[in-house]
């Protein structure tokens, strides 16, 4: 049996400043603290509100429109945003893309594509206490590494992955806990949450922000993206580089 999650959060975090997620344009070595939760702020964009346009979501907010909202915008989000390291992009190891900075440059790391698929959703309409930022880390055959992806809550009430860094995503919204089960290829452990409102850690393990940073800093070169593809009998399968396929699990 897996650990069980409770993804809406545990404990509030009252420490939600970032001091070295934004830098002064033209001065690298000057950063700019940013409250986290001004990357999920972004709602009322007009950036995001043409975007939302663009994607064709159900009229009405109907019984069941929902869920296709939230599939339509993870669809996109996999389709519209090349993953790239900050490295790459910025020669920067760890720089946070406000989303509509992602949308423009149509590229970004997890945490840019995760808080672009985040605001997103909420700015569709979908409710704050249904959508969560999650970050945390992946133990897999390569290493354990920092990692940023989001959950959001079904109309059934099941909490579902939406892996932000897929090339395409699977035909229907994937259950979130069979990813944290041990024993997985790639086992997905959430250590904090935050919508616009709130930062919360997550149980079981303790930690403290400032451990996700210094494991974010020491994987950001080699922590692998998360590639999906159709492969034979295998509909729904994440590829990661080296090719090796992780089942998405149906419920």
């Amino acid at each position: 049996m897996g650990t069980a999650y409770n993804w809406a959060g545990d404990a509030i975090v009252r420490d939600t400043i970032m001091a070295d997620k934004r830098v002064v344009i033209g001065n690298s070595g000057v950063f700019i603290p940013t409250d986290i939760r001004d990357w999920l702020s972004c709602t009322e964009s007009e950036v995001i509100t043409n975007a939302l346009q663009e994607i064709g979501l159900p009229p009405t907010r109907e019984v069941g429109t929902f869920d296709i909202r939230a599939w339509r915008i993870w669809d996109y989000v996999a389709k519209s945003v090349q993953y790239i390291t900050d490295k790459t992009c910025f020669g920067l190891e760890d720089f946070w893309l406000f989303p509509e900075e992602t949308l423009m440059l149509h590229k970004g790391d997890c945490e840019d594509s995760a808080f672009l698929l985040g605001d997103l959703l909420l700015a569709s309409g979908v409710s704050d206490q249904c959508v969560r930022v999650v970050l945390g880390r992946v133990v897999s055959p390569e290493g354990t590494y920092g990692h940023a992806w989001v959950v959001y809550q079904s109309e059934s009430g099941q909490w579902c992955l939406l892996e932000s860094t897929l090339d395409s995503v699977p035909t229907r919204l994937t259950p979130a806990d069979p990813f944290t089960m041990p024993g997985n290829q790639y086992q997905y452990q959430p250590q904090f949450c935050l919508n616009a409102t709130h930062l919360w850690s997550m149980a079981p393990i303790r930690t403290v922000m400032a451990d996700y940073m210094k494991m974010r800093s020491r994987s950001i070169l080699s922590s692998p993206s998360i590639r999906q593809r159709r492969d034979g009998n295998v509909a729904n399968t994440i590829v990661f580089p080296s090719q090796r396929k992780v089942p998405i699990v149906h419920q």
